[in-house]
């Protein structure tokens, strides 16, 4: 008996989660992610913010790395709005699918060897590009196929010889080229606050985290003040990873030191916007920071938080 009466004890739904629910069922935006195949509603918010600042419209755009990308609906929407063949690398704390097209990594922000791993990523992804770039092409013409062919290879050969003997010089002679290396065009920042994870860790995170990522607690006091380390961290990311002239999107929940983050955005980008799109539900202090156009490669942390 006890045993049907625990049953029935926990099967039961309490109020908020009825209300989620309920919620859940009526949400335009929740629908439409279903219908449009995005894997969760979080993908109109990136959608509107790009509508509005054109934070992909660039042409030179290439590369897109998506802080906290578990399920993947802004890795989507990168992948949609970004020209044909951009990398995009989600990393989370948490295992993912990864949409198809785009790369993903399991590993803690906070960690510097992730830094370093992000930037090994876009390394072999653009060299992997250039061998493509110059693969051998046979070109029927009145001069002898081969002859071309075998002109195409000597200059594929010599011009990747090139680029090896220039990657090795930056490993072994110039570390300090290595440390003002950027590869990143945009970096979005959807990073939810964390709370103290019991069991199912994982052993493919760069520095075994004790915390995960996962929904809001509720209480706005605390929400907000772990957004706001949140978005050092990610500032921190967008400062040593962030091309001079990148753009990044930061989550954010409203309070009384927002101010605060938001001066020391303004000495890395030279344009800041505070954005909340329509779709964020109305209650939510869930709110964004739209950066552009970053003031430099190489940016002074230690001013940077000594600003504000």
């Amino acid at each position: 008996m006890w045993f049907i009466w625990l049953t029935r004890r926990y099967s039961k739904k309490s109020g908020s989660s009825h209300r989620w629910i309920q919620r859940q069922r009526t949400d335009l935006y929740t629908r439409d992610a279903k219908h449009y195949d995005y894997k969760s509603r979080a993908a109109f918010k990136l959608l509107q913010i790009d509508e509005k600042f054109k934070i992909f419209s660039q042409k030179r755009i290439s590369n897109v790395l998506d802080l906290g990308a578990a399920p993947g609906a802004w890795s989507q929407v990168a992948l949609e709005r970004c020209r044909k063949g951009s990398n995009i690398l989600g990393v989370d704390l948490l295992v993912y699918q990864p949409p198809n097209g785009s790369s993903s990594m399991q590993a803690n922000i906070l960690s510097k060897k992730t830094h370093e791993s992000i930037k090994e990523h876009f390394k072999v992804v653009e060299m992997e590009k250039l061998k493509q770039k110059f693969q051998p092409i046979e070109v029927i013409s009145n001069q002898s196929a081969f002859e071309i062919q075998a002109k195409s290879v000597i200059d594929s050969e010599s011009e990747l010889s090139r680029l090896e003997k220039t990657e090795q010089d930056h490993t072994l002679e110039n570390v300090y080229y290595d440390e003002l290396y950027r590869p990143v065009d945009v970096i979005l920042s959807d990073m939810y606050v964390p709370f103290p994870q019991i069991g199912g860790f994982a052993n493919q995170t760069t520095n075994m985290p004790y915390i995960r990522m996962a929904n809001t607690s509720g209480l706005s006091f605390r929400d907000h003040a772990m957004s706001m380390d949140l978005c050092d961290a990610a500032l921190i990311t967008s400062i040593d990873l962030l091309k001079k002239g990148g753009n990044s999107v930061f989550k954010f929940f409203t309070g009384k030191d927002d101010k605060f983050l938001e001066e020391r955005l303004t000495h890395v980008f030279r344009q800041v916007f505070r954005f909340k799109p329509k779709a964020c539900r109305p209650e939510s202090k869930e709110c964004y920071f739209v950066c552009l156009d970053k003031v430099d490669n190489f940016v002074d942390k230690k001013e940077v938080f000594r600003a504000a």
